[in-house]
């Protein structure tokens, strides 16, 4: 079973790289909340385990009102940061909703 869980997880980072180069993420405090403010269809927001409390929280809190789907990691922010090409990324979204939509068939 826990391999499984790692198999999925890959493939949410491997997702994660494709809407890096193709310039459909979304980070940064401000980002994030307009982002989970918006009106596009789908969403999704991860989260690396290694995020700190506070900013883990607040965006659980936001994603939680305003109905937006959130995967919280077993992979670190450095893990994550890799995948984007990135420093001292904690959570991101995706933009592009083929790949929301790949992401979210992946976990169900």
């Amino acid at each position: 079973m826990g391999n499984e869980n790692s198999l999925r997880e890959q493939k949410i980072l491997s997702y994660t790289g494709f809407a890096a180069k193709a310039n459909k993420i979304v980070y940064g405090k401000r980002g994030l909340r307009n982002y989970i403010r918006s009106f596009q269809r789908k969403k999704v927001i991860l989260i690396p385990k290694d995020t700190g409390s506070r900013v883990k929280l607040d965006v659980i809190k936001h994603c939680q009102i305003f109905d937006v789907p959130y995967i919280e990691l077993n992979y670190t922010k450095s893990d994550l940061a890799k995948t984007l090409g990135k420093q001292n990324i904690s959570v991101v979204g995706i933009t592009d909703e083929n790949i929301i939509e790949g992401i979210l068939k992946t976990i169900q």
